[in-house]
């Protein structure tokens, strides 16, 4: 027998004719705009490929063919939607902060700031929202031809910054950059928010373009960002729910129920995995930037929910929006009580003020 697969490719630059599909091997083709030194990547590419690979043909008649495309050489950041839905890959890490609008209710981590520190914690309590709210599984499924197969998380957000400060007043007036879906958390607060990217934020800083970043630990380490603006604040902004990792649905329909399985075991398994690898790497960038010498600027609780009583009602604000549009914001509210079932205490009771 053989399987209809679909048609891979190798670059971006050029589309391959359909594979040709043995009896018992199954060709597949997974990417992401991201690079591989991004952990989400790194992880899907040593344990997600690697273990659904080696358990397919361990348990099963069938063997898995992967052509990988990372960096964005199949598809760009805030491509991988559409190459997905196309089937030009079958599968892809999906950035839902590159999708602010196709994807709104799948970003509703970052309408909850000062969420879990724990990447762990904000692992489990995605997986259980995309269980408890199945609207967003059918998001993906009717409106984008694909499937859902796993959620993992980003590490805390906290504040790196130029200058010295000692509670949240001395913050007034200060230009803080972040990229679009956490300009919302400085709404507010007297700061001034500026859009940037990462890929620019070590000559804005080094230039004084603006004062600061809100940047979890691992990316102020990898872009040095730490060289310029060598004060930080551990403001527990959160964990974000990021990447989603999934499929072309007809791809998944072309798949056999046994193969199936083991992807959805690792896909579960891969968002495990990696939320214990940003957990590891958060822990290192911390331990690296105090050995870099970098000022620790003291943050209490008191300091937090100042902020966190500053900014508008975000998750209501976002509710109504997904709400008006049909979208399942419920998501945000299920997020936020999943959290507190795992004992984590806001700054802002989000959900009375709902």
């Amino acid at each position: 027998m053989s399987f209809n697969v679909k048609t891979a490719t190798v670059a971006a630059a050029a589309l391959a004719a359909p594979l040709a599909v043995s009896a018992d091997e199954i060709r597949l083709t997974i990417g992401a705009g991201h690079p591989a030194t991004a952990a989400w990547v790194a992880t899907v590419q040593d344990y997600f490929v690697t273990e659904v690979a080696a358990r397919v043909a361990a348990e099963t008649e069938h063997s898995i063919n992967w052509t990988e495309g990372y960096g964005g050489s199949i598809c760009k950041l805030g491509e991988c939607l559409e190459t997905v839905e196309s089937g030009l890959l079958d599968m892809a890490l999906i950035g839902t902060a590159f999708e602010p609008s196709k994807l709104q209710a799948h970003n509703f981590s970052y309408f909850v700031p000062f969420g879990a520190s724990d990447p762990r914690m904000g692992a489990q309590a995605a997986n259980k929202v995309y269980e408890t709210v199945p609207e967003l599984k059918s998001i993906l499924e009717d409106d984008f031809n694909q499937v859902f197969v796993g959620v993992s998380t980003i590490g805390n957000y906290g504040l790196s910054t130029t200058f010295d400060w000692n509670g949240i007043k001395d913050l007034d007036g200060q230009k803080i950059a972040a990229a679009g879906p956490n300009l919302p958390w400085l709404e507010g607060t007297d700061l001034v928010p500026v859009q940037t990217t990462l890929n620019e934020a070590y000559t804005s800083l080094q230039t004084g373009v603006y004062h600061g970043w809100i940047m979890f630990t691992d990316a102020l380490v990898s872009f040095k960002l730490i060289e310029v603006a060598p004060y930080y604040a551990d403001m527990n902004f959160g964990v974000m729910a990021f990447p989603l990792l999934t499929m072309n649905r007809d791809t998944w329909d072309d798949l056999p129920e046994d193969v199936q399985e083991i992807i959805q075991q690792v896909g579960a398994g891969w968002s495990a995995h990696n939320a214990e690898f940003v957990n590891d790497k958060q822990t290192a960038a911390l331990q690296t930037m105090h050995e870099a010498g970098v000022t620790f600027i003291d943050v209490t609780d008191d300091d937090r929910r100042d902020w966190a009583n500053r900014l508008p009602n975000l998750p209501k604000a976002r509710f109504d929006e997904l709400d008006a549009k049909g979208q399942p914001g419920e998501a945000i509210y299920a997020y936020i009580s999943i959290l507190s079932e795992l004992g984590h205490a806001f700054p802002r009771d989000w959900a009375s003020e709902k």
